[in-house]
């Protein structure tokens, strides 16, 4: 017995417009809403309130800096290769810090810059911008739970976040097709 090879039609295997709209909201939405979580929590712990006031203003200026390149490379038929590269690149050198510094900026770096990151991202996935996509399935695969994992929080906390990083990535890769198809 042959087996079809996948999509058995032209048309399966792709989202319609509502499906499509749906799950990018959903997604959007949750990493809108993991942002400010995360920052809710940086809050709540102290993470923020201790940190230097310049390893604050560190992590708005690299994301001005990210935003207005994102912004800039976003123009025309350009690859989001470049922009989403950069947001991934500037959380691992966050994550590094934080690890290498004994002083403690670097986990205070990390706390805001990851709340604004995912914040932004899930704007990006809303808006149907290239970029956001390979960003959030970093988020959702690799910074996120790592952040789950080394955060001083319940475990009910961390299990719903899992179940919701699950479900963010079976999103995203149900949008990937209608996602990154000529518009």
């Amino acid at each position: 017995m042959w087996l079809k090879p996948y999509p058995l039609h032209a048309d399966e295997g792709t989202l319609s417009p509502i499906e499509e709209r749906l799950i990018r909201w959903f997604v959007g939405l949750s990493l809108l809403l993991g942002g400010l979580v995360l920052l809710a929590e940086a809050v709540a712990f102290g993470t923020l309130q201790a940190a230097p006031l310049w390893a604050v203003l560190l992590a708005g200026i690299v994301m001005a800096i990210l935003a207005v390149f994102t912004g800039i490379a976003e123009g025309g038929r350009r690859t989001p290769m470049a922009p989403a590269s950069a947001w991934i690149a500037s959380v691992l050198a966050a994550m590094l810090w934080a690890h290498w510094d004994p002083l403690g900026a670097g986990h205070a770096f990390l706390s805001g810059f990851a709340a604004i990151v995912a914040f932004g991202t899930g704007i990006g996935i809303l808006r149907r911008q290239l970029w956001a996509w390979p960003v959030a399935f970093a988020s959702v695969v690799g910074f996120g739970p790592v952040v789950l994992l080394i955060a001083p929080i319940p475990f009910g906390v961390v299990a719903g976040g899992f179940v919701l990083f699950l479900a963010n990535i079976v999103g995203l890769l149900a949008l990937h097709r209608s996602y990154f198809e000529s518009r």
